[in-house]
């Protein structure tokens, strides 16, 4: 695949927005303190990776293969991010941070909930949102329709991801949409 310079430095982009999805979804399970949050968090987490994966096929040139159901095939062995950053550096800053959203707020909310649930899941809804614009912005940048439908695929698993928090905050009192 010949990618344009824009196309590269986008699909790098959005390789590093899937890493920091993994990593937040992946911290934020284990700071949950509802096992259904709990679950949902890891069940994204795990969607993230596999959008990692083929952010990452398309770099190296693999185009990758998409299954009857759109969801993703894996081929080989899980890969992990790297994100191409000095160790240490971006992530400890977001691990710190993470921490301390996680930490501040510790009692409970009107409806029983934890408020600390809550702000976990204002800030996935968020970044969900963040995330799905950026892949709205590529999908209009990229010349291969092929590669369009690769990115309009995850674009929906975005959103997905960002519906299904969004339904977990509305029936739990978290969230009131008026």
């Amino acid at each position: 695949m010949n990618f344009t310079t824009k196309e590269t430095f986008l699909l790098e982009d959005q390789k590093n927005q899937e890493q920091i999805c993994i990593q937040k979804y992946t911290n934020y399970a284990s700071m949950a303190s509802s096992q259904e949050l709990k679950n949902i968090f890891q069940q994204n987490a795990q969607k993230e990776q596999e959008h990692y994966n083929t952010i990452d096929q398309l770099l190296k040139g693999q185009m990758p293969s998409m299954s009857q159901s759109g969801g993703q095939q894996q081929s080989g062995s899980q890969q992990q991010p790297d994100g191409g950053q000095k160790p240490g550096s971006q992530q400890s800053g977001n691990q710190m941070q993470m921490k301390s959203i996680g930490q501040s707020f510790q009692s409970q909310g009107s409806s029983g909930y934890s408020n600390s649930d809550k702000d976990l899941c204002t800030d996935m809804l968020m970044t969900e949102k963040f995330v799905s614009g950026a892949y709205d912005t590529a999908i209009f940048e990229f010349r291969d329709p092929q590669i369009r439908s690769i990115l309009n695929h995850i674009q929906k698993e975005e959103q997905q991801h960002g519906e299904t928090i969004f339904k977990y905050m509305e029936s739990n009192g978290m969230y009131q949409a008026k």
